[in-house]
């Protein structure tokens, strides 16, 4: 996915920076080693949910390189961008079907559980301290499917060094996932503003609690 998000930088770059690109490139490839010496260990490729801190400090390098005008709006270019090129996806993956959803919730809960678990367990060692914690299926909804992130490490990067502005438009990347499953996320807090965790249920959206929720979407 790292790979996706950098392609999806330089097509940015292209349309509104084409005379710039090269520099900001490559002042952006200096940049990240700094970012990433301030950033905390979380397990390198062992830890699954590494590869989002990754994917933020990326952004964050072309943020600086840009002298910051790679800012909210690009993010949100940029994730548009990034659905589009993989919404195709929606044609195999669409838990409408209830079959579908069965086994990918099946799937999911396995491999969130095996991540929750190697995270108590590292923790117990005194490793992975700023990794996410995870619960699964908080409220054992039967609906969707469900899991709590305790903490965040991209919220507490953010606080500490001056990107909090950016955090909500990171964020939205989780929405733009749901969309491409025919899902719709119902979060109603984060990390990000102001909360200890962030809740996650994903419905399909053509169902009843997709169109009737009223609660506060973030």
């Amino acid at each position: 996915m790292e790979q996706s998000v950098y392609r999806a930088i330089i097509r940015y770059l292209k349309k509104h920076y084409p005379k710039e690109r090269k520099q900001i490139v490559s002042r952006a490839k200096e940049l990240l080693p700094k970012l990433r010496a301030n950033a905390p260990e979380l397990g390198g490729k062992e830890n699954a949910l590494a590869s989002n801190l990754n994917m933020f400090l990326l952004f964050l390098a072309f943020y600086e390189a840009s002298d910051r005008r790679m800012a909210e709006d690009a993010l949100d270019e940029i994730i548009a961008d990034l659905y589009e090129r993989f919404k195709f996806l929606g044609g195999i993956m669409n838990v409408n079907r209830p079959g579908f959803l069965k086994l990918f919730r099946k799937y999911l809960y396995r491999s969130y559980q095996k991540y929750a678990d190697k995270v108590e367990s590292k923790r117990s060692k005194g490793e992975w301290l700023e990794t996410w914690g995870m619960i699964v299926n908080p409220n054992k909804t039967d609906e969707g499917f469900a899991f709590t992130l305790v903490g965040c490490p991209l919220a507490e990067y953010a606080r500490k060094y001056g990107y909090e502005k950016l955090m909500p438009h990171i964020c939205a990347l989780d929405h733009s996932y749901a969309k491409i499953i025919h899902s719709k996320l119902l979060r109603t807090h984060t990390v990000a503003t102001g909360s200890d965790s962030c809740d996650y249920w994903y419905v399909p959206d053509e169902s009843e609690t997709a169109k009737n929720f009223r609660g506060k979407i973030v």
